[in-house]
């Protein structure tokens, strides 16, 4: 009662006629609840379909002669070529869907358009009471963009140390790249490099971002300025849709360390042959080599000897954090071992040079080492690896015991 209460109010309040050929009357009191355009995003698509949701199963009521139109400034600029209505229901809700099909178009940029349905295009697949509900009019506004509009994610003056900080820039929708567009990066005012720029989307947001291919730092209290060019980056669905310029501001915030380091990984770590030729030392860094560097081998037994320096030199790695040295096929000796031996500052920080390595011992582990228990014969002495005599070994450690290298138990 309440339903044909109210359908009864708003035909009064309407002044509505019967139906021609019907005896139902006709109600104009359903509204969509949500179209595929919206008024808070930019249309940056061909106008092709626009989906208009209602909350209740619908139909084409026969006869519509007013078509659905869009407009800008109340001037008719395209027309529904097809209308499609598709049902959809579950066990909890009922929703109908009208898709409005326009010919294939680009809408001129930097304009606000009006979808206009007209009355009666639509109606409940259900008489209510002896009432044909149908659509009322309705205009839904949504603007094509002039451009991709400003970035948002990252904002001026932020301190940044190192090239390992993430930058990226988003905009509203999604985004593709134009040819190959680079980002102009600055250092004050003077122009030191370009980056790739890296042109991607995701969950309905465009972005980009520079690709550093070496690793770079900001010198700490220096201004910089990256620059993505207008014309770099395009929607995903119209190349006529491009970004303006984007300028970002950013402050230098490296301060590099002093600390002696070493490095990370040797190449001997998994390298089992009994040949020494090309090892490789891995470090956390960018690294240079000291002038007149040299990388020592020593062999262990029954004194340690220098058997030869080599000169070492970068890998040809863009990231430049490894260092080479070739020993030339020195034959191990499984039984009496060696020690490659990295001198102090022989290897510097590419970022500081003040920061040095320090000093760093490869030895070859404890090939041809035996145990030996405390309990066992004392009566000989004990030696370190350098041959100095150790009057109180220590369990866990290398010593010369009896002609033999040995761990202390």
């Amino acid at each position: 009662m309440k339903t044909k209460l109210l359908i009864t109010i708003v035909c009064t309040m309407f002044g509505l006629q019967a139906v021609a050929g019907n005896d139902s009357r006709y109600a104009p009191i359903m509204w969509p609840v949500s179209y595929t355009v919206k008024t808070d995003r930019p249309f940056v698509y061909p106008l092709e379909e626009i989906g208009v949701k209602f909350d209740r199963a619908i139909k084409l009521m026969d006869e519509v002669t007013t078509p659905i139109t869009i407009k800008c400034n109340n001037v008719v600029v395209a027309e529904a070529t097809t209308l499609e209505i598709i049902n959809n229901k579950s066990d909890r809700s009922v929703e109908g869907v009208l898709n409005v099909h326009f010919e294939k178009q680009n809408l001129p940029k930097g304009a606000t358009y009006e979808l206009c349905i007209p009355e009666g295009v639509i109606g409940w697949t259900e008489l209510e009471e002896g009432f044909q509900l149908v659509n009322g009019a309705t205009r839904q506004k949504f603007s094509v963009p002039s451009s991709l509009g400003p970035t948002f994610g990252i904002e001026d003056g932020v301190h940044i140390p190192d090239s390992k900080h993430f930058i990226v820039f988003y905009w509203s929708s999604e985004t593709k790249a134009v040819g190959e567009p680079k980002f102009d990066l600055y250092r004050e005012d003077e122009k030191i490099a370009e980056l790739p720029a890296y042109v991607t989307w995701d969950w309905d947001l465009g972005q980009a971002s520079p690709v550093f291919k070496d690793y770079m730092t900001f010198d700490n209290g220096v201004n910089y300025r990256l620059v993505l060019p207008a014309g770099s980056v395009s929607s995903e669905y119209r190349e006529d849709i491009t970004n303006e310029e984007v300028v970002f501001n950013f402050i230098g915030a490296y301060t590099p360390t002093s600390l002696p380091f070493t490095y990370t990984w040797c190449s001997l770590y998994t390298d089992h042959s009994n040949i020494l030729g090309e090892v490789t030392f891995t470090f956390d860094r960018p690294i240079e080599i000291a002038e007149n560097a040299k990388i020592q081998l020593y062999e262990i037994y029954p004194t340690e000897q220098l058997i030869m320096e080599v000169t070492p030199w970068l890998s040809d790695d863009a990231n430049c954090w490894d260092m080479m040295c070739d020993f030339g096929g020195y034959q191990r000796d499984d039984e009496w071992g060696y020690t490659i031996v990295i001198p102090e500052g022989a290897v510097i920080s590419a970022e500081n040079h003040n920061n040095m390595c320090a000093r760093s011992e490869f030895s070859s582990g404890t090939a041809g080492v035996e145990s030996i228990m405390v309990d066992e014969d004392k009566s000989q002495p004990f030696y370190n690896l350098q041959g100095i005599r150790v009057d109180s070994p220590k369990p866990g450690y290398i010593y010369i015991h009896n002609g033999k290298k040995v761990i202390f138990r």
